[in-house]
C-alpha cells in the first residue's frame, strides 16, 4: 500500500490511515513559517487544507492590522460636513 503525498502551500501532507480514521492525513514537512503544522494529524485532507488556510488568513489579517488602524485614524468627521449621525438612518 503506497502513501499518497499531497502538497498545499509548501506543506507536504501524507495519507496515514488508521482503522478508526481511514482518511487521516499527517503534515510531514513544512516551511519554517508554517512550522506549527509539523507532524500534526487531521481526520481528512480537507480539514488539513482548511486549517492551513485559516492560519494564512489570520496571519494576513494581523499583518495588515497596523496599516488599517493608521488609515482609520486619518478619517475625521468635520462638523457641518456630511450631516449628523442621526440623519443617516442606520439600523
Amino acid at each position: 500500500m503506497s502513501n499518497t503525498i499531497y502538497k498545499h502551500r509548501n506543506c507536504i501532507i501524507e495519507d496515514t490511515p488508521t482503522e478508526q480514521f481511514p482518511n487521516m492525513v499527517t503534515i510531514t514537512k513544512t516551511p519554517k513559517l508554517r512550522q506549527y503544522f509539523q507532524d500534526r494529524r487531521y481526520i481528512s485532507l480537507e480539514k488539513a487544507f482548511l486549517q492551513i488556510e485559516v492560519y494564512e488568513s489570520e496571519r494576513l489579517i494581523s499583518k495588515k492590522e497596523p496599516y488599517i488602524k493608521s488609515q482609520l485614524q486619518d478619517v475625521v468627521i468635520l462638523e457641518g460636513e456630511g450631516g449628523q449621525l442621526a440623519d443617516l438612518n442606520i439600523g
